[in-house]
């Protein structure tokens, strides 16, 4: 089943198209130069489970773009993917959540398939260009972005643009090592911070703890219990480590696990203090919280194609 917005803006203005890909739903939406996110539609990402999914992809844009009668203002798209991306922003070299993007030429040969430019990168960096526009950011500072959902993202942006690393691996803060713990983290290595920092994690702990609470709940009902107050500190350790080594202009927090229903704010706001060095980073942490909708990530995406045309 596909949710669907409303049609609008100016019929002879350019589009981009950006595109967000999650472990759970893919999402689309045309971006006008403006903004405006148009004809949003979202789905399950079960439909790149068989076949090639380049050319999954390719046919799901064409159908849009024909159902919306736009494809000749459309200039370029742009895909987000929680995934590892080469330097280049054209090959993904690993996509744990997501079947047959590993290893995976894609920008080129989605580009030639569609006849138009394709832009590549990590989910999480898009989501820190949109919430470095809506917050109203400096395009010049050092913005580091942390997004706690299933998994623990991070984005870095420094000093006025968004940083790759040499392989184009950076910003993996979910999988630096954390003493003392064994468990097998998704990427295969041990003791990953994702493996105590995350919402999958904070699901183990609910059934285990507090077996008559759901999920949507536990902060609710166990925001003072102990288990629950460590988990939100272990978020500040790996959020304060970063904020560290960086020392930046802004800290974003985000993601659906601190805006769950009485998340403790305070709390981690507190604990990253605590951690934060003194008197430096610590005096004047600017910590920002961003709440996003469904077509974050679209506007992210979108705009950042826009943004490469000029």
């Amino acid at each position: 089943m596909m949710a669907h917005s409303k049609k609008g803006g100016d019929d002879m203005e350019k589009l981009t198209i950006g595109i967000d890909i999650g472990g759970t739903n893919f999402r689309i939406g045309a971006v006008t130069r403006g903004g405006q996110v148009l004809h949003f539609e979202k789905m399950s990402s079960r439909i790149f489970d068989r076949g090639d999914v380049v050319q999954t992809l390719c046919g799901q844009i064409n159908a849009y773009t024909e159902r919306y009668g736009i494809r000749e203002r459309v200039a370029a798209a742009a895909v987000g993917i929680p995934s590892i991306v080469s330097k280049d922003k054209r090959t993904i070299l690993s996509a744990p959540n997501l079947k047959g993007f590993d290893n995976l030429p894609f920008s080129d040969r989605l580009g030639a398939l569609l006849g138009m430019p394709v832009f590549l990168d990590r989910d999480v960096n898009f989501l820190l260009m949109n919430d470095i526009d809506k917050l109203g950011l400096d395009r010049d500072s050092t913005v580091l972005g942390f997004y706690v959902g299933t998994g623990f993202g991070n984005a870095l942006y420094l000093n006025g643009s968004l940083y790759a690393g040499k392989n184009g691996a950076a910003g993996e803060l979910g999988h630096i090592p954390l003493y003392g713990v064994e468990d097998v983290c998704t990427c295969g290595n041990v003791g990953c911070s994702e493996t105590r920092c995350s919402g999958k994690y904070l699901e183990q702990l609910t059934a285990r703890h507090f077996p008559d609470t759901e999920i949507r709940d536990v902060f609710k009902y166990h925001a003072d219990d102990p288990i629950i107050v460590k988990f939100v500190e272990d978020l500040a350790l790996v959020i304060a480590t970063e904020i560290n080594i960086l020392d930046p202009d802004y800290s974003v927090i985000a993601g659906g696990v601190v805006f769950m229903d009485h998340f403790p704010k305070d709390v981690l706001l507190r604990a990253i203090h605590r951690m934060a060095r003194k008197p430096y980073p610590e005096e004047n942490l600017e910590l920002l919280f961003a709440e996003h909708t469904q077509q974050s990530g679209i506007y992210g995406s979108g705009m950042y194609a826009h943004a490469q045309l000029k």
